[in-house]
């Protein structure tokens, strides 16, 4: 009989089973994944206001006015805004919009404008911050804001938001054709150029988007 010293050496001496090890911070990194915006929007339309077209429209509308008027505020200049509301068709002629499925919000300010760098970014970056749009915004929707109603725009149209802007008489205007790529959250700019615009200071935004029109009673 082996004397219990003897056992408890043998027991200590014998390999014991390895523990199962736990995944590294490299190793559970690779099992996470990543969420594009485009499908956090589409999971949280309801969260940003765009989750039926009557409500999409008019949220699209008052993100597009919170822009102007913050703009306006932070340069402290009295905010003078025009708001045009455009029913889209297929042919020429557009439907009544009462009809009409597609719709054109184009929104003009006559404040600070924006200078040309930061045009793509502000319209076409999912909460991105700057000096003249701040992250959370005094008014916009969740600190998203007018890059959310160019994303709405983007995933039932296709169409990219259509910016010009000017920051004074002396220097040109700068239009712009941007949409977000929704796997990066990064701006991309189909087009740019230098125009002729009427207006010696301030931004316009056009947004093309699927919505519905309802008369209130």
């Amino acid at each position: 009989m082996t004397p219990p010293t003897k056992k408890a050496e043998a027991a200590a001496a014998a390999p014991k089973p390895r523990a199962k090890a736990g995944l590294s911070a490299d190793e559970m990194g690779k099992q996470q994944r990543e969420i594009s915006v485009s499908e956090f929007f589409t999971k949280n339309r309801h969260l940003l206001g765009f989750d039926n077209p009557r409500k999409a429209l008019l949220t699209a509308v008052k993100e597009a006015v919170d822009n102007a008027l913050d703009a306006s505020e932070e340069a402290g200049l009295l905010p003078e805004i025009v708001v045009k509301l455009e029913a889209v068709g297929e042919g020429p002629t557009p439907p009544p919009a009462s009809q009409a499925t597609r719709f054109r919000v184009t929104v003009i300010d006559y404040g600070p404008g924006i200078v040309r760098q930061q045009v793509p970014r502000i319209f076409a970056k999912l909460l991105y911050g700057s000096k003249f749009h701040r992250l959370r915004m005094s008014r916009g929707q969740q600190g998203i804001g007018i890059s959310a109603a160019g994303m709405y725009g983007q995933l039932t149209t296709g169409k990219p938001v259509r910016i010009i802007s000017r920051t004074g008489q002396h220097v040109p205007a700068h239009y712009f054709e941007v949409q977000i790529d929704t796997k990066k959250n990064e701006p991309r700019i189909l087009e740019k150029k230098e125009i002729d615009w009427e207006s010696h200071r301030g931004t316009q935004v056009s947004i093309e988007l699927e919505g519905r029109y309802q008369k209130g009673r």
